[in-house]
Protein backbone atom coordinates (compact mmCIF):
# COMPACT_ATOMS: atom_id res chain seq x y z
CA UNK A 1 0.00 0.00 0.00
CA UNK A 2 1.48 3.52 -0.74
CA UNK A 3 2.37 5.49 2.53
CA UNK A 4 -0.29 8.12 1.38
CA UNK A 5 -2.63 5.46 2.52
CA UNK A 6 -2.13 7.38 6.36
CA UNK A 7 -3.70 10.67 5.19
CA UNK A 8 -6.84 9.20 3.81
CA UNK A 9 -10.19 10.16 5.26
CA UNK A 10 -11.63 6.67 5.11
CA UNK A 11 -8.24 5.66 6.66
CA UNK A 12 -9.02 7.96 9.51
CA UNK A 13 -12.52 6.59 9.99
CA UNK A 14 -11.44 2.73 9.97
CA UNK A 15 -8.25 4.36 12.64
CA UNK A 16 -11.14 5.79 14.93
CA UNK A 17 -13.04 2.70 15.15
CA UNK A 18 -10.50 0.10 15.83
CA UNK A 19 -9.25 2.57 18.61
CA UNK A 20 -10.75 6.89 18.94
CA UNK A 21 -8.29 7.69 21.20
CA UNK A 22 -5.28 6.87 18.64
CA UNK A 23 -4.08 9.81 16.61
CA UNK A 24 -2.80 9.14 13.48
CA UNK A 25 0.61 9.88 12.09
CA UNK A 26 1.50 12.01 8.78
CA UNK A 27 2.94 10.67 5.77
CA UNK A 28 6.28 12.73 6.43
CA UNK A 29 6.70 11.07 9.98
CA UNK A 30 6.68 7.75 8.78
CA UNK A 31 8.57 7.74 5.55
CA UNK A 32 11.36 9.81 7.67
CA UNK A 33 11.01 6.81 10.16
CA UNK A 34 10.89 4.39 7.92
CA UNK A 35 14.46 5.92 6.80
CA UNK A 36 15.83 5.69 10.39
CA UNK A 37 14.80 2.26 10.49
CA UNK A 38 16.19 0.83 7.60
CA UNK A 39 19.49 2.76 9.01
CA UNK A 40 19.23 0.66 12.37
CA UNK A 41 18.50 -2.59 10.78
CA UNK A 42 21.36 -2.35 8.22
CA UNK A 43 23.74 -1.33 10.96
CA UNK A 44 21.92 -4.85 13.17
CA UNK A 45 22.60 -7.04 10.44
CA UNK A 46 26.34 -5.50 9.60
CA UNK A 47 26.91 -6.37 13.32
CA UNK A 48 25.62 -9.69 13.35
CA UNK A 49 27.61 -10.53 10.24
CA UNK A 50 30.81 -9.56 11.60
CA UNK A 51 30.38 -12.25 13.92
CA UNK A 52 29.56 -15.10 11.59
CA UNK A 53 32.47 -17.42 10.13
CA UNK A 54 30.58 -18.51 6.86
CA UNK A 55 28.05 -16.95 5.02
CA UNK A 56 25.85 -18.22 2.52
CA UNK A 57 23.32 -16.16 0.26
CA UNK A 58 20.68 -16.72 -2.35
CA UNK A 59 20.31 -14.27 -5.32
CA UNK A 60 17.59 -13.28 -8.00
CA UNK A 61 16.45 -11.11 -10.11
CA UNK A 62 12.84 -10.15 -10.06
CA UNK A 63 10.92 -7.31 -12.06
CA UNK A 64 7.44 -5.95 -11.19
CA UNK A 65 4.46 -5.43 -13.49
CA UNK A 66 6.23 -2.18 -14.49
CA UNK A 67 9.13 -4.45 -15.93
CA UNK A 68 11.21 -2.73 -13.06
CA UNK A 69 14.29 -5.02 -12.32
CA UNK A 70 15.21 -5.72 -8.99
CA UNK A 71 17.93 -7.63 -7.66
CA UNK A 72 17.38 -9.74 -4.52
CA UNK A 73 20.25 -11.25 -1.80
CA UNK A 74 19.37 -13.36 1.17
CA UNK A 75 21.45 -14.13 3.44
CA UNK A 76 21.95 -17.41 5.42
CA UNK A 77 24.35 -18.31 8.23
CA UNK A 78 24.80 -19.74 11.90
CA UNK A 79 24.60 -17.50 14.86
CA UNK A 80 26.34 -18.72 17.89
CA UNK A 81 24.94 -17.04 21.15
CA UNK A 82 25.05 -18.26 24.83
CA UNK A 83 26.14 -21.85 23.60
CA UNK A 84 22.82 -22.56 21.17
CA UNK A 85 22.60 -22.29 17.44
CA UNK A 86 20.67 -20.26 15.47
CA UNK A 87 19.87 -20.24 11.29
CA UNK A 88 19.49 -17.03 10.65
CA UNK A 89 17.97 -16.05 7.20
CA UNK A 90 17.84 -12.17 6.27
CA UNK A 91 17.20 -10.17 3.24
CA UNK A 92 20.56 -7.94 3.03
CA UNK A 93 19.45 -5.92 -0.51
CA UNK A 94 16.51 -5.60 -2.58
CA UNK A 95 18.00 -3.23 -5.36
CA UNK A 96 16.54 -1.88 -7.97
CA UNK A 97 18.27 -3.35 -10.95
CA UNK A 98 18.61 -1.16 -14.02
CA UNK A 99 20.22 -2.08 -17.36
CA UNK A 100 21.07 -4.95 -19.18
CA UNK A 101 21.18 -8.17 -16.92
CA UNK A 102 24.67 -9.51 -18.08
CA UNK A 103 26.82 -11.15 -15.53
CA UNK A 104 29.47 -8.47 -15.73
CA UNK A 105 26.48 -6.16 -14.27
CA UNK A 106 24.83 -8.31 -11.62
CA UNK A 107 28.56 -8.88 -10.21
CA UNK A 108 29.30 -5.34 -9.85
CA UNK A 109 26.08 -5.11 -8.20
CA UNK A 110 26.81 -8.16 -5.92
CA UNK A 111 29.89 -7.25 -4.86
CA UNK A 112 28.76 -3.56 -4.47
CA UNK A 113 26.55 -5.68 -1.64
CA UNK A 114 29.06 -7.99 -0.51
CA UNK A 115 31.37 -4.83 0.25
CA UNK A 116 28.77 -3.04 2.01
CA UNK A 117 28.48 -6.08 4.50
CA UNK A 118 32.34 -7.10 4.47
CA UNK A 119 31.16 -10.63 3.94
CA UNK A 120 32.71 -11.52 0.52
CA UNK A 121 35.76 -13.75 1.65
CA UNK A 122 33.10 -15.16 4.42
CA UNK A 123 30.62 -16.70 1.70
CA UNK A 124 30.49 -20.08 1.13
CA UNK A 125 28.21 -20.92 -0.95
CA UNK A 126 26.02 -19.25 -3.58
CA UNK A 127 21.99 -20.46 -5.02
CA UNK A 128 21.05 -19.26 -7.68
CA UNK A 129 19.01 -19.96 -11.24
CA UNK A 130 21.14 -21.82 -13.73
CA UNK A 131 20.67 -18.75 -16.31
CA UNK A 132 23.94 -18.07 -18.29
CA UNK A 133 24.09 -14.52 -16.57
CA UNK A 134 23.89 -15.87 -13.44
CA UNK A 135 26.21 -18.46 -13.83
CA UNK A 136 29.04 -15.53 -15.86
CA UNK A 137 28.38 -13.04 -12.75
CA UNK A 138 30.08 -16.03 -9.87
CA UNK A 139 32.40 -16.84 -12.43
CA UNK A 140 33.48 -13.10 -12.60
CA UNK A 141 33.27 -12.73 -8.56
CA UNK A 142 34.55 -15.74 -7.71
CA UNK A 143 37.21 -16.70 -10.26
CA UNK A 144 39.27 -19.55 -8.54
CA UNK A 145 41.31 -17.75 -6.58
CA UNK A 146 44.09 -18.92 -4.48
CA UNK A 147 44.16 -18.49 -0.58
CA UNK A 148 45.47 -14.60 -0.03
CA UNK A 149 47.51 -15.86 3.68
CA UNK A 150 50.62 -15.34 3.99
CA UNK A 151 51.39 -18.39 5.56
CA UNK A 152 50.35 -20.70 2.81
CA UNK A 153 53.26 -19.51 0.36
CA UNK A 154 55.85 -20.92 2.73
CA UNK A 155 56.36 -24.69 1.88
CA UNK A 156 58.50 -24.97 4.80
CA UNK A 157 55.58 -25.56 7.01
CA UNK A 158 54.39 -28.52 5.22
CA UNK A 159 57.61 -30.02 5.96
CA UNK A 160 56.64 -30.77 9.95
CA UNK A 161 52.97 -31.66 9.18
CA UNK A 162 51.56 -35.45 8.83
CA UNK A 163 50.11 -37.07 6.18
CA UNK A 164 46.64 -36.81 7.55
CA UNK A 165 47.41 -32.89 9.03
CA UNK A 166 48.12 -32.33 5.47
CA UNK A 167 44.78 -34.36 4.45
CA UNK A 168 42.72 -32.16 6.69
CA UNK A 169 44.16 -28.75 5.80
CA UNK A 170 43.79 -29.36 2.59
CA UNK A 171 40.26 -29.66 3.21
CA UNK A 172 40.13 -26.84 5.12
CA UNK A 173 41.40 -24.68 2.22
CA UNK A 174 38.88 -25.64 -0.56
CA UNK A 175 36.12 -25.19 1.65
CA UNK A 176 36.85 -21.63 1.40
CA UNK A 177 36.27 -21.69 -2.21
CA UNK A 178 32.95 -20.59 -3.03
CA UNK A 179 30.86 -22.62 -4.97
CA UNK A 180 27.45 -21.71 -7.09
CA UNK A 181 24.66 -24.33 -6.31
CA UNK A 182 21.66 -24.61 -8.28
CA UNK A 183 18.29 -23.29 -6.99
CA UNK A 184 16.08 -26.85 -6.20
CA UNK A 185 13.37 -25.04 -6.61
CA UNK A 186 13.71 -23.28 -9.92
CA UNK A 187 15.37 -26.89 -11.30
CA UNK A 188 12.44 -28.65 -10.51
CA UNK A 189 10.32 -26.20 -11.62
CA UNK A 190 12.06 -26.97 -15.04
CA UNK A 191 11.81 -30.38 -14.36
CA UNK A 192 7.65 -29.90 -14.21
CA UNK A 193 7.65 -27.55 -17.55
CA UNK A 194 9.16 -30.29 -19.45
CA UNK A 195 6.27 -32.61 -18.43
CA UNK A 196 3.60 -30.52 -18.92
CA UNK A 197 4.64 -29.77 -22.64
CA UNK A 198 3.30 -33.67 -22.72
CA UNK A 199 -0.17 -32.81 -21.57
CA UNK A 200 -1.94 -32.31 -25.01
CA UNK A 201 -4.30 -35.01 -24.06
CA UNK A 202 -5.73 -33.45 -21.31
CA UNK A 203 -5.39 -30.13 -22.52
CA UNK A 204 -9.68 -29.40 -23.48
CA UNK A 205 -9.71 -30.83 -19.65
CA UNK A 206 -7.39 -27.73 -18.90
CA UNK A 207 -9.20 -25.07 -20.61
CA UNK A 208 -12.55 -25.80 -19.65
CA UNK A 209 -10.95 -25.77 -15.33
CA UNK A 210 -9.68 -22.24 -16.66
CA UNK A 211 -12.68 -21.29 -17.96
CA UNK A 212 -14.56 -21.84 -14.87
CA UNK A 213 -12.18 -20.35 -12.44
CA UNK A 214 -12.69 -17.13 -15.06
CA UNK A 215 -16.37 -17.15 -14.57
CA UNK A 216 -15.91 -17.01 -11.01
CA UNK A 217 -14.02 -14.21 -11.20
CA UNK A 218 -16.05 -12.17 -14.14
CA UNK A 219 -19.63 -12.97 -13.94
CA UNK A 220 -21.24 -12.62 -10.71
CA UNK A 221 -24.48 -14.47 -11.86
CA UNK A 222 -22.64 -17.53 -11.98
CA UNK A 223 -20.79 -17.11 -9.41
CA UNK A 224 -24.65 -16.71 -7.06
CA UNK A 225 -25.37 -20.04 -8.14
CA UNK A 226 -21.95 -21.38 -7.37
CA UNK A 227 -22.03 -20.34 -3.77
CA UNK A 228 -25.46 -21.75 -3.61
CA UNK A 229 -24.26 -25.04 -4.50
CA UNK A 230 -21.36 -25.26 -2.87
CA UNK A 231 -20.39 -22.48 -0.59
CA UNK A 232 -17.91 -19.57 -0.10
CA UNK A 233 -15.55 -21.39 -1.92
CA UNK A 234 -13.64 -20.82 -5.20
CA UNK A 235 -11.45 -21.95 -7.89
CA UNK A 236 -7.63 -20.04 -8.02
CA UNK A 237 -6.58 -18.88 -11.49
CA UNK A 238 -3.67 -20.91 -12.92
CA UNK A 239 -0.44 -18.38 -13.38
CA UNK A 240 1.84 -19.46 -16.42
CA UNK A 241 4.87 -18.37 -14.19
CA UNK A 242 3.98 -20.67 -11.66
CA UNK A 243 3.54 -24.67 -12.16
CA UNK A 244 2.14 -25.09 -9.24
CA UNK A 245 -0.92 -22.82 -9.49
CA UNK A 246 -2.40 -25.28 -12.25
CA UNK A 247 -2.26 -28.66 -9.95
CA UNK A 248 -3.86 -26.07 -6.91
CA UNK A 249 -6.58 -24.89 -9.54
CA UNK A 250 -7.85 -28.77 -10.65
CA UNK A 251 -7.78 -30.05 -7.17
CA UNK A 252 -10.59 -27.21 -6.17
CA UNK A 253 -12.10 -28.23 -9.55
CA UNK A 254 -12.13 -31.84 -7.92
CA UNK A 255 -13.10 -30.72 -4.36
CA UNK A 256 -16.35 -30.19 -6.24
CA UNK A 257 -19.01 -32.44 -6.80
CA UNK A 258 -19.04 -33.66 -10.25
CA UNK A 259 -22.52 -34.24 -10.86
CA UNK A 260 -23.21 -30.57 -8.94
CA UNK A 261 -21.00 -28.64 -11.00
CA UNK A 262 -22.46 -29.97 -14.40
CA UNK A 263 -25.76 -29.52 -13.02
CA UNK A 264 -24.59 -25.49 -11.88
CA UNK A 265 -22.83 -25.04 -15.43
CA UNK A 266 -25.77 -26.31 -17.35
CA UNK A 267 -28.02 -24.00 -15.23
CA UNK A 268 -25.83 -20.68 -15.67
CA UNK A 269 -25.62 -21.67 -19.67
CA UNK A 270 -22.44 -22.82 -20.02
CA UNK A 271 -23.11 -26.40 -21.13
CA UNK A 272 -19.65 -25.92 -22.96
CA UNK A 273 -17.69 -25.88 -20.11
CA UNK A 274 -19.10 -29.43 -18.71
CA UNK A 275 -16.31 -31.86 -17.49
CA UNK A 276 -16.85 -34.88 -19.61
CA UNK A 277 -16.54 -38.66 -17.24
CA UNK A 278 -12.99 -38.94 -19.43
CA UNK A 279 -11.54 -35.46 -18.62
CA UNK A 280 -12.62 -35.91 -14.89
CA UNK A 281 -10.55 -39.33 -14.90
CA UNK A 282 -7.65 -36.76 -16.44
CA UNK A 283 -7.86 -34.27 -14.11
CA UNK A 284 -7.75 -36.66 -10.96
CA UNK A 285 -4.21 -38.39 -12.94
CA UNK A 286 -2.97 -35.33 -13.19
CA UNK A 287 -3.27 -33.90 -9.69
CA UNK A 288 -1.79 -37.66 -8.52
CA UNK A 289 0.95 -37.55 -10.05
CA UNK A 290 1.85 -33.49 -9.76
CA UNK A 291 0.77 -33.58 -6.08
CA UNK A 292 4.56 -35.03 -4.74
CA UNK A 293 6.05 -32.37 -6.65
CA UNK A 294 4.23 -29.71 -5.15
CA UNK A 295 4.97 -31.07 -1.29
CA UNK A 296 8.89 -31.42 -2.69
CA UNK A 297 8.47 -27.66 -3.37
CA UNK A 298 6.94 -26.53 -0.54
CA UNK A 299 9.54 -28.81 1.85
CA UNK A 300 12.30 -26.74 0.40
CA UNK A 301 11.00 -23.28 0.62
CA UNK A 302 11.43 -22.35 4.21
CA UNK A 303 13.46 -19.76 5.87
CA UNK A 304 13.60 -21.03 9.53
CA UNK A 305 15.00 -24.16 9.07
CA UNK A 306 17.96 -26.00 7.35
CA UNK A 307 16.68 -27.13 3.51
CA UNK A 308 19.56 -28.85 1.35
CA UNK A 309 19.31 -31.84 3.26
CA UNK A 310 16.07 -32.55 1.60
CA UNK A 311 16.81 -32.34 -2.00
CA UNK A 312 18.42 -35.90 -2.63
CA UNK A 313 16.16 -37.77 -0.35
CA UNK A 314 13.09 -35.47 -2.40
CA UNK A 315 14.57 -36.46 -6.05
CA UNK A 316 14.92 -40.33 -5.47
CA UNK A 317 11.36 -39.83 -3.78
CA UNK A 318 9.73 -38.40 -7.01
CA UNK A 319 11.80 -40.99 -8.88
CA UNK A 320 10.24 -43.82 -7.00
CA UNK A 321 6.68 -42.20 -7.01
CA UNK A 322 6.70 -41.68 -11.13
CA UNK A 323 7.95 -45.34 -11.38
CA UNK A 324 4.92 -46.06 -9.29
CA UNK A 325 2.60 -44.25 -11.28
CA UNK A 326 3.25 -45.97 -14.37
CA UNK A 327 1.13 -48.98 -13.90
CA UNK A 328 -1.30 -46.85 -12.47
CA UNK A 329 -2.48 -44.30 -15.18
CA UNK A 330 -4.32 -44.45 -17.89
CA UNK A 331 -3.81 -41.31 -19.77
CA UNK A 332 -0.88 -39.72 -18.02
CA UNK A 333 1.75 -42.35 -19.37
CA UNK A 334 3.73 -39.73 -21.85
CA UNK A 335 3.78 -37.12 -18.61
CA UNK A 336 5.64 -39.87 -16.26
CA UNK A 337 7.91 -40.75 -19.04
CA UNK A 338 8.48 -37.14 -20.14
CA UNK A 339 8.89 -35.91 -16.18
CA UNK A 340 11.13 -38.72 -14.87
CA UNK A 341 13.58 -38.32 -18.27
CA UNK A 342 13.58 -34.95 -17.01
CA UNK A 343 14.38 -35.45 -13.45
CA UNK A 344 17.19 -37.57 -14.41
CA UNK A 345 18.31 -35.35 -16.82
CA UNK A 346 18.58 -32.22 -14.45
CA UNK A 347 19.60 -33.84 -11.26
CA UNK A 348 21.81 -36.31 -12.86
CA UNK A 349 24.79 -35.98 -10.16
CA UNK A 350 22.79 -37.22 -7.40
CA UNK A 351 21.86 -40.70 -9.56
CA UNK A 352 25.26 -41.30 -10.20
CA UNK A 353 26.33 -40.91 -7.03
CA UNK A 354 23.69 -43.72 -5.80
CA UNK A 355 24.62 -45.78 -8.57
CA UNK A 356 21.19 -45.32 -10.46
CA UNK A 357 22.95 -43.95 -14.05
CA UNK A 358 26.60 -44.24 -15.75
CA UNK A 359 28.64 -41.47 -15.25
CA UNK A 360 28.65 -40.23 -18.68
CA UNK A 361 29.76 -36.60 -18.64
CA UNK A 362 33.62 -36.85 -20.06
CA UNK A 363 35.16 -35.02 -17.29
CA UNK A 364 32.16 -32.24 -17.39
CA UNK A 365 30.30 -31.24 -14.02
CA UNK A 366 27.26 -32.82 -13.92
CA UNK A 367 24.09 -30.69 -12.41
CA UNK A 368 23.42 -31.70 -8.34
CA UNK A 369 26.69 -33.65 -8.08
CA UNK A 370 28.19 -31.45 -4.90
CA UNK A 371 28.87 -34.09 -2.14
CA UNK A 372 27.22 -31.56 -0.03
CA UNK A 373 23.64 -32.58 -0.78
CA UNK A 374 24.71 -36.19 0.31
CA UNK A 375 26.37 -35.25 3.26
CA UNK A 376 23.29 -32.94 4.54
CA UNK A 377 21.05 -35.39 3.87
CA UNK A 378 22.88 -38.33 6.33
CA UNK A 379 23.71 -35.24 9.13
CA UNK A 380 20.29 -34.35 9.31
CA UNK A 381 18.20 -36.31 11.84
CA UNK A 382 14.71 -36.19 9.27
CA UNK A 383 16.73 -38.34 6.97
CA UNK A 384 20.10 -39.78 7.74
CA UNK A 385 20.17 -43.16 5.44
CA UNK A 386 16.37 -44.19 5.93
CA UNK A 387 16.03 -43.05 2.03
CA UNK A 388 18.46 -45.11 0.34
CA UNK A 389 16.75 -48.80 1.06
CA UNK A 390 13.28 -47.28 -0.04
CA UNK A 391 13.95 -44.66 -3.34
CA UNK A 392 17.48 -46.01 -4.55
CA UNK A 393 16.24 -48.60 -7.05
CA UNK A 394 19.21 -50.66 -7.15
CA UNK A 395 19.93 -54.31 -5.99
CA UNK A 396 20.01 -54.65 -1.86
CA UNK A 397 24.69 -54.72 -2.19
CA UNK A 398 24.43 -51.62 -4.28
CA UNK A 399 22.69 -49.53 -1.75
CA UNK A 400 24.79 -50.52 0.86
CA UNK A 401 28.09 -49.68 -0.81
CA UNK A 402 26.10 -46.07 -1.51
CA UNK A 403 25.43 -45.90 2.43
CA UNK A 404 29.12 -46.65 3.19
CA UNK A 405 30.47 -44.55 0.75
CA UNK A 406 28.24 -41.34 1.67
CA UNK A 407 29.46 -41.35 5.23
CA UNK A 408 32.83 -42.15 4.27
CA UNK A 409 32.05 -38.27 2.80
CA UNK A 410 32.06 -37.05 6.32
CA UNK A 411 36.22 -38.65 7.46
CA UNK A 412 37.48 -38.46 3.79
CA UNK A 413 38.05 -36.39 0.66
CA UNK A 414 35.43 -36.60 -2.14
Amino acid sequence: MPLSIVEHQSFHQFLSIVDNKYSPVSRRTITSKIDSLVGDRQSKLKNELAKADNVSVTVDIWSDRRMRGFLGVTGHWINIEDDSLQLKSQLLACNRFRGSHTGERICEEFEQICEEYQMKKKVDHIICDNAANMKKAFSTCFPGQEDEDDDHDDFNIWNNLTVEEQERFENVLSAKSQTRLQCFAHTLQLTIGDGLKDTKIISAALSKASRLSSLLHTSTTFKDKFEMEFGQRGIPASVTTRWNSTPRQLKSVLNCDQLKLSAVLEDAGHKETVFTAREWSQIRELVDVLQPFGEATDLTQGEKIVTISAVVPCILSLNHHLENQKERVHYMGGLIRSLQESLQRRFRGIFVHVRMADDQSDGATLPFSDPLYLKAALLDPSFGTMWLPHDVLAPENVTEDVSVMIKSMLFFPY
